[in-house]
């Protein structure tokens, strides 16, 4: 690595890869016409795809792939216009195993300056820029890199809300699990109602278990046409099946309280809608299905926060603290607005990208192309209900 870049990128996940692969295009352009490009490189701390290589291993994109590319429709879990999960992995769903091969391949692909095993250790504030403080797994070797913008792409699914309430550190967090084959018992208590809470109902079902769900919210019978409040259809289709073996029941409006563990047995107290208690027993360990907190929280000096625990940013995702500190990936929320999966977060790589470059007087027109694809969304007032049916 050198020692001064226009941009480092922190994070190898969907985010980093993406928003490092939509410099590269640019980067690619502006040198077919002898122009000045941005020096940049993505520090990882693991390896690239690391999140996804956490996931269990039945657990499946939700968002469908399909090479529809050269029909102009983007692969929605693709990470830029010219790549498809479809046509590298072969499958529709892919695996968090499968996924990050894809994004090694991206890297491989366009050889982008990714460096992995390499950890950032802090981040300071200069006159001019940021000092980025770092080591490598040869803990011998230690940096200080020096960036103009720095870019948080850091993934949540490492970082698992484990303490949503009393007792919590009873539970069994679904992030923490490597299959769901490991678990031996014939019935479980999951506590959380959305994707990942329905997911291990329907995984549980699968191995012959029963699954009790608690959900704050009745996901499963809600209707909206943000597909970031609802169970995605390939959630719903799944559960749909799992519910006629009997083995999955479902209970929202729900809010647990406290989890006690008495002898062998798991006791939770949770209240309903109208406030009265409900108390719970299960000889099993309570599974939390609880979501996940912003990696962001580790560079918090670095951003203001919403009251929902997500960093505050302005229009072109910037850190409202701090001018150069952008901010990439699921934990990107724009008033009401979520851009919680791939195919949302993503349409915003070209942003900030465009933003820098205009500030570092990089000539950004390629990026023209990157709209054309529906990959440069600078205008959220289109985002809203517009199904008819």
């Amino acid at each position: 690595m050198v020692k001064h870049y226009d941009v480092i990128i922190i994070g190898a996940g969907a985010a980093g890869v993406g928003v490092a692969k939509t410099l590269h295009y640019l980067n690619h352009a502006n040198r077919a016409e002898n122009n000045q490009g941005i020096s940049y490189c993505v520090l990882e701390r693991d390896e690239v795809g690391a999140s996804f290589l956490k996931w269990p291993q039945e657990m499946r994109f939700i968002s469908p792939s399909f090479l529809s590319n050269p029909f102009g429709l983007i692969d929605l879990n693709a990470i830029s216009p010219d790549t498809s999960p479809a046509f590298t992995l072969d499958t529709e769903h892919p695996s968090g195993k499968e996924y990050a091969h894809y994004l090694k391949q991206v890297v491989k692909h366009f050889d982008l300056p990714v460096y992995e095993g390499v950890s950032v250790r802090n981040i300071r504030i200069l006159p001019d820029g940021y000092a980025i403080d770092t080591s490598t797994r040869n803990v011998n070797q230690a940096d200080t890199l020096l960036a103009q913008n720095v870019i948080w792409a850091g993934g949540e699914f490492q970082h698992p809300k484990t303490k949503p309430f009393r007792g919590a550190e009873h539970c069994l967090h679904n992030s923490h699990i490597k299959t769901w084959a490991q678990l031996s018992g014939k019935e479980y208590v999951v506590i959380g109602g959305y994707e990942s809470g329905i997911d291990a109902a329907i995984q549980l079902s699968k191995l012959g278990k029963k699954a009790h769900v608690l959900g704050a919210s009745p996901t499963w019978e809600k209707e909206s046409t943000d597909p970031s409040l609802v169970l995605s259809p390939f959630t719903k289709g799944r559960l749909r099946a799992a519910m006629r073996t009997s083995l999955v029941t479902l209970e929202g409006n729900i809010k647990v309280i406290s989890v006690d563990r008495v002898g062998n047995k798991y006791h939770i107290t949770a209240c309903d809608a109208n406030g009265r208690q409900k108390h719970i027993a299960c000889a099993q360990t309570p599974i939390l299905a609880t979501g996940f907190e912003s990696s962001a929280r580790q560079v918090s000096h670095l951003f203001d926060w919403r009251l929902d625990g997500m960093p505050l940013v302005n229009p072109v995702d910037e850190s409202t603290l701090h001018s150069g500190v952008f901010l990439v990936g699921p934990s990107l929320r724009h008033d009401k607005h979520i851009l919680c999966f791939v195919y949302k977060f993503r349409q915003r790589f070209a942003v900030v990208v465009n933003t820098i470059a205009e500030r570092l007087g990089v000539n950004a027109t390629a990026l023209a192309e990157y709209r054309r694809q529906g990959m440069f969304l600078d205008d959220l007032s289109c985002c809203g209900d517009a199904c008819a049916c």
